[in-house]
């Protein structure tokens, strides 16, 4: 009896020792730890909705940019135009001149002869040369040829002055087409610039909205690190319990059948836990280069894989111009837009390209994402309509003229994914 009381003793003991381990096991797991992956599920559906509006925006920035560069180029041809109508206008202005001076010597010359006719007349019989002349005939043949001479003389001079008087008329109607055509391009080219300025506005606009959206998905970062970390220290508490746990069922020499139930259940809790704690690493890992793109400092062209090597003219002509400034219309190494920066790495390897990016994605053939080969275009936006361009250079990057504010970079196309390839 005294052995048994012993037992039972030594029993409750363990019972009371083990007792609240139990309990602690049972609020980690079920309770905190529960709410922290409830917290982190809920974080991770927001961002994930963030980053599509987020990518949302860029493709609007994008668009903008597109379409504010066709205009830039749109201006510059208007004022090509304009300058070439103006070397017109001063070349018609000079002919016009000459006209009038052609005029005015013809006129001087008639005049001339007037006047030396005058005084002839005074010594003439009839009173007027012509007439002297036509009279003096000799016979009525030689009368009637001198009269056709006369007539002639007459006609040619008459002829003479009306060509010039026209050609005067024409050069002068010739102007006035031209200033014509000046003033209508001096007024496209007012509208052109007008437009140019409400869509910069616009990218203003859709600039702030990006960096809010991407302010937000900071913020969330943030948030699920957090969570993680409190994830982490539930974790270890509960790891600290369950060894507590397997302390006390040595001591105790027994294996109470209630206890080991708890104790799997910690278990199977830890290791759902260690399974969590990897996805969220991963949604974290994704997030971050989410807003990679946007970035001012082009941090993107950091995190991207190094291009392969030997890939082609088109790709190390374009590879050159890294750090070269992003510019409105830009096609030379001063300064690149997307479609710049396209055509005149392509014109480098002897390849004629159109102007811009939504002529440049109607060329050569399509090909999916999975099959880009070095040297493809990579194109945002639709078959036409497209209003981003960039060069695929290998290992799941390209090279491109990001937007107003960066510079020429690579990118991985996990930060900022193309629609659509072409191989030309």
């Amino acid at each position: 009896m005294k052995k048994l009381g012993k037992l039972m003793v030594s029993a409750l003991a363990m019972l009371s020792i083990s007792a609240p381990i139990a309990m602690s096991v049972g609020v980690v797991s079920a309770d905190s730890v529960t709410d922290t992956k409830a917290a982190i599920t809920k974080t991770s559906a927001e961002n994930a909705a963030l980053l599509t509006k987020l990518n949302d925006a860029q493709n609007k920035v994008s668009e903008i940019n597109s379409q504010v560069s066709n205009k830039v180029i749109a201006i510059d041809d208007a004022k090509a135009n304009i300058k070439s109508i103006d070397q017109q206008i001063v070349a018609l202005d000079q002919s016009i001149e000459k006209a009038k001076a052609e005029v005015q010597a013809r006129k001087s010359v008639m005049k001339k002869q007037a006047v030396s006719l005058q005084k002839e007349a005074g010594n003439s019989v009839s009173g007027n040369v012509y007439v002297d002349f036509i009279v003096n005939s000799d016979n009525f043949s030689d009368m009637m040829s001198r009269a056709s001479v006369v007539g002639k003389l007459n006609q040619a001079s008459k002829e003479a002055m009306t060509a010039v008087s026209d050609s005067e008329s024409t050069l002068a109607t010739l102007k006035t087409t031209q200033e014509t055509k000046k003033a209508d391009l001096v007024k496209t080219k007012s509208q052109l610039e007008a437009d140019q300025a409400k869509l910069v506005t616009l990218k203003d606009d859709a600039e702030k909205e990006q960096k809010r959206f991407e302010t937000e998905v900071e913020g969330h970062k943030t948030q699920l690190a957090n969570l993680q970390s409190q994830l982490d220290s539930q974790t270890a508490a509960a790891v600290e319990v369950a060894k507590q746990q397997a302390e006390a069922d040595k001591a105790a020499k027994t294996e109470a059948p209630k206890t080991a139930t708890k104790s799997e259940s910690t278990s199977s809790d830890i290791k759902n836990e260690s399974s969590d704690k990897t996805k969220t690493e991963s949604v974290l890992n994704n997030n971050t280069g989410a807003t990679t793109p946007n970035n001012n400092n082009n941090s993107a062209s950091k995190a991207t894989t190094k291009p392969v090597a030997n890939t082609g003219s088109l790709v190390s002509n374009a590879l050159q111009f890294i750090g070269t400034p992003y510019a409105w219309g830009g096609a030379q190494p001063g300064g690149f837009d997307c479609s710049g920066l396209v055509m005149y790495a392509a014109k480098m390897a002897g390849i004629s390209l159109p102007r811009t990016s939504q002529a440049q994605s109607k060329l050569g053939t399509q090909v999916s994402l999975s099959e880009l080969q070095p040297g493809d275009l990579v194109f945002w936006g639709g078959v036409g309509s497209a209003h981003h361009v960039g060069i695929y250079i290998g290992n799941g990057s390209y090279v491109h003229a990001p937007a107003p504010g960066q510079s020429v970079t690579t990118m991985s196309m996990q930060y900022y994914k193309p629609d659509f390839g072409r191989r030309i």
